[in-house]
């Protein structure tokens, strides 16, 4: 049984961590989150300031069928309600007695795709013309790396000293 499906009775202090939506086809997205919690032995597990542990990425639950329009704002909706927690688009971090993870995953309350449909083509623009600058930046970045170390006349050793001490 995942860690997902159980409640704040099996396991006290559950919640959340993060989700991200995986788009196995046009049609169906997996949702997958991360759960935290305070484990019985801190000391086998690393833990942030407050006790907590995180797991990695657990599959919660599957859509399918969906129109690529509805995968779409699914894909970039949910985790963003996540993130927001606290009630937005009626979702709640925490587990209950009776509520699991997943359970508050499906209660999110993803807007009518026709209600968005603008604001979601611009979003989904806007993020491509993004994912296209960040790759220009990137390549004029190596491009004026190779000028400065033809400019010092830096060994290809050289050159990856500068590198791995830039990487740390």
């Amino acid at each position: 049984m995942s860690l997902l499906s159980e409640t704040k009775t099996e396991k006290p202090s559950l919640r959340t961590g993060s989700a991200r939506v995986d788009r196995e086809s046009p049609n169906t997205v997996l949702i997958e989150a991360t759960a935290r919690y305070k484990p019985d032995d801190e000391d086998a597990h690393e833990t942030d300031q407050w006790g907590y542990t995180e797991t990695e990425y657990l599959p919660a639950f599957r859509i399918t069928d969906l129109t690529e329009r509805e995968a779409d704002l699914i894909e970039h909706f949910v985790p963003v309600a996540v993130d927001e927690a606290g009630g937005f688009a009626n979702f709640r971090e925490t587990a209950t007695k009776t509520n699991s993870l997943i359970d508050r995953l499906k209660a999110i309350e993803v807007p009518d795709v026709d209600d968005v449909a603008d604001d979601l083509e611009n979003y989904l623009d806007t993020k491509e013309r993004a994912a296209e600058l960040d790759a220009k930046i990137e390549q004029t970045d190596r491009l004026i790396d190779e000028i400065v170390y033809e400019l010092y006349g830096l060994t290809d050793e050289e050159i990856e000293i500068v590198e791995e001490a830039v990487e740390d």
